[in-house]
């Protein structure tokens, strides 16, 4: 597939196919979701219609009962007389005798209208019995049921009133077989309570053919269709299944029974199973309390949504078919104008820039065809000039090649004597520069010298400051010892004075012990005095004679303390005197040596530190000094590589020049093959033009 005709025609095709595919399956789903969905409402809108219709007729019916019924409470005003007077009950009965014949009469499908009272206080057989076989017949009186025929508890035979009674409120009745004119027929009743109290019941039996014919007539679909059940799941009516069928024997999934028991569900749509077959089903609650069903199966349900699925289909094969045309179309439409253009492109390569026949049209269209006809007007235009400006300068270029061939020659003559020239000027400049390295090396030498010197007295005036520096050290901790030995002397001076003065108070002791012993002395005698005195008194002194004892020996024993104490400070004494004999010979030590020799040590650190500063200054002057030379030095020396720059440069240059010389001369010799060879390419030039065609 190279052309690209087929690409647009298969582009389209894939991208209808695409859409198509896409939008229809998507249609599709959406369609039988919303097809199905929109059969369940019908059916559930048909369901509910028809079943309004039913329950319109037993709205008539319970309409009829409940007129007859008001007209009993309007007539029985009179309860007692009701249940004591039987001519009272005979009024009473022909009144509504007349009453139910018109009612039953005017109802549809009514085939018995009655009113019967309590058997308790009436006759048992009391009351009205309206009967026919249909309504196309007129009614006939019958004599009410006997009630002592039957027991309350028969409810085969006399259910249709007791049933009601204990019910206590009005209610259809169940359909029932009437076997004695073979009619299914259903019953509704009202009891009549006054004051809490039963009267009787009054009721109208239906002929139950006429709400089965529009069971029978209600359709769905094709072959849907409608039956009743009861609030049990039993079949009440069924054109094909006897009735009282249970629903769960017949369903295969229970989905049916469930729904039916489920108050929730109704009017809802459901799926059920029904020999095999998928079907749906809704119904509705009647006034009776059956069930309404309708039901029809979901392939009918679905068969719209197929027949939409069909037409969705053909209109995505009608879209494929129009898509191929189109595309064809387009197709040929995109690619005549390229062709055109091709066709263009190819002469321009063939180099034939005569005018085409297409070429207006193309330039005149509005989308990229017309856009690169004019892109290629505009080159072949360029392409035109081009050819002539290559003409004219191919003119141009023959004459000047012929005037620069001779100018060659000339240049070439001259560049060969500059080359001689210039290559002698290199050579004497070479040798300046060489003489001039020389000298350069000679001042480099120097001014290294001259900065190790430099150098040196840095080192000797760095040297000069530490010895500074060490000498003022000397002088400083020197005299912070001598004024802490000055300090020394002064305390312990001080201190042995004042050890001196207090070893004295050892006198003092010395004294205080003399007059205890003379006190003792004094007590001793006064205790012999006592004792004496004691014994002279007898008897009567024994215990002054004890305490007298008692200080005669206190007395003694103070005196032998005393003597203690005397050698105690002796000894102290010898103490004191070692003492202060150690301590002058420390004190003269400080004061004669220690402290001379700290005078000594100023003298001399004082004499250091003058020198060190002498040495500084001088080490300063010479570093000053070879400042100054190395200043000079640096000048002839940058004054020496300026020349041998400059001298060196000019030999470059001159260098350069004589290179260059013979650069030009060999470039000269080059120009002239170059000419010659541009000749040959003017030639070429010239054939190049000839192949374009205007």
């Amino acid at each position: 597939m190279k052309s690209i005709k087929a690409r647009i025609l298969a582009t389209v095709i894939v991208c209808t196919l695409l859409t198509s595919f896409i939008c229809g399956g998507v249609s599709i789903l959406n369609s039988r979701k919303t097809v199905y969905a929109d059969s369940q409402k019908e059916m559930q809108y048909a369901c509910a219609n028809q079943a309004a219709v039913l329950n319109a007729q037993m709205s008539r019916v319970e309409q009829s009962v409940n007129t007859a019924y008001k007209i009993a409470l309007q007539q029985l005003t009179d309860v007692e007389a009701f249940k004591t007077s039987k001519a009272y009950v005979d009024n009473f009965t022909a009144i509504m005798n007349e009453m139910l014949y018109e009612v039953g009469g005017n109802t549809e499908g009514a085939l018995t209208a009655y009113i019967r009272y309590n058997p308790e206080f009436t006759e048992p057989d009391s009351g009205v019995f309206w009967s026919r076989s249909s309504d196309a017949e007129e009614f006939e009186a019958l004599v009410p049921t006997d009630f002592t025929m039957y027991s309350p508890d028969d409810l085969e035979h006399v259910g249709w009133y007791y049933i009601p009674v204990q019910h206590g409120e009005a209610m259809w009745m169940a359909p029932y077989l009437n076997s004695n004119i073979n009619v299914y027929m259903i019953s509704y009743v009202i009891p009549i309570f006054i004051d809490g109290e039963s009267m009787g019941i009054i009721g109208m039996d239906i002929d139950f053919n006429k709400f089965t014919a529009n069971v029978d007539s209600a359709t769905v679909f094709e072959t849907g269709s409608a039956f009743l059940a009861d609030e049990n799941g039993n079949i009440s009516y069924h054109k094909t299944i006897d009735a009282g069928t249970a629903l769960s024997a017949l369903e295969d999934s229970g989905a049916m029974t469930s729904a039916l028991a489920d108050p929730a569900m109704e009017g809802q749509p459901v799926n059920y199973t029904y020999q095999g077959e998928l079907k749906d089903m809704c119904y509705v609650t009647l006034t009776n309390g059956m069930r309404y069903v309708l039901t029809a199966p979901e392939a009918e349900m679905k068969s719209a949504a197929s027949r939409i699925t069909m037409l969705i289909v053909i209109g995505m094969l009608i879209a494929v078919a129009f898509s191929v045309v189109i595309g064809t179309i387009m197709g040929m439409a995109i690619t005549k104008p390229i062709t055109q253009i091709n066709e263009i492109v190819s002469n321009t390569a063939r180099f034939n820039f005569a005018k085409n026949a297409n070429s207006d049209k193309l330039c005149k269209r509005h989308d990229e065809s017309g856009n690169m006809a004019n892109s290629l007007r505009e080159m072949r235009a360029s392409l035109r000039s081009m050819v002539a400006d290559v003409q004219t300068t191919y003119s141009d270029l023959d004459e000047t090649l012929l005037k620069l061939s001779d100018t060659t020659e000339q240049v070439k003559g001259m560049s060969g004597e500059n080359s001689e020239m210039t290559q002698g000027l290199a050579a004497a400049m070479q040798e300046t520069a060489a003489s001039m390295e020389t000298v350069n090396n000679t001042v480099s030498q120097i001014r290294d010298r001259a900065q190790a010197i430099r150098d040196n007295s840095k080192e000797g005036e760095r040297a000069s400051q530490e010895s500074k520096q060490r000498a003022d050290d000397l002088k400083n901790t020197t005299g912070e010892a001598q004024n802490k030995t000055t300090q020394m002397y002064r305390g312990v001076q001080e201190k042995s004075a004042e050890a001196m003065e207090q070893a004295r108070a050892v006198e003092k002791i010395n004294q205080l012990t003399q007059s205890i012993l003379d006190i003792s002395g004094q007590t001793n005698l006064l205790a012999l005095n006592a004792s004496i005195e004691a014994a002279r008194a007898g008897e009567a002194g024994r215990g002054f004679a004890v305490v007298a004892d008692e200080i005669g020996g206190l007395a003694s024993q103070t005196s032998s303390t005393i003597s203690n104490i005397n050698g105690i400070t002796t000894e102290v004494n010898q103490a004191v005197e070692n003492m202060e004999s150690c301590l002058q010979e420390t004190i003269s030590f400080l004061e004669e040596t220690v402290l001379k020799d700290y005078s000594d040590f100023m003298g001399v650190a004082e004499k250091y530190t003058q020198d060190a500063s002498n040495f500084e200054e001088n080490m300063k002057e010479i570093g000053n000094e070879v400042d100054t030379l190395l200043s000079a030095i640096v000048e002839i020396a940058d004054s020496v590589n300026n020349i041998t720059q400059v001298v060196a440069e000019a030999a470059d240059h001159i260098s350069s020049i004589a290179q260059k010389t013979e650069d030009v001369s060999q470039l000269v010799e080059g120009n002239a093959e170059l000419v010659e060879t541009n000749s040959e390419n003017v030639v070429k030039l010239k054939n190049i033009v000839d192949m374009f065609q205007n």
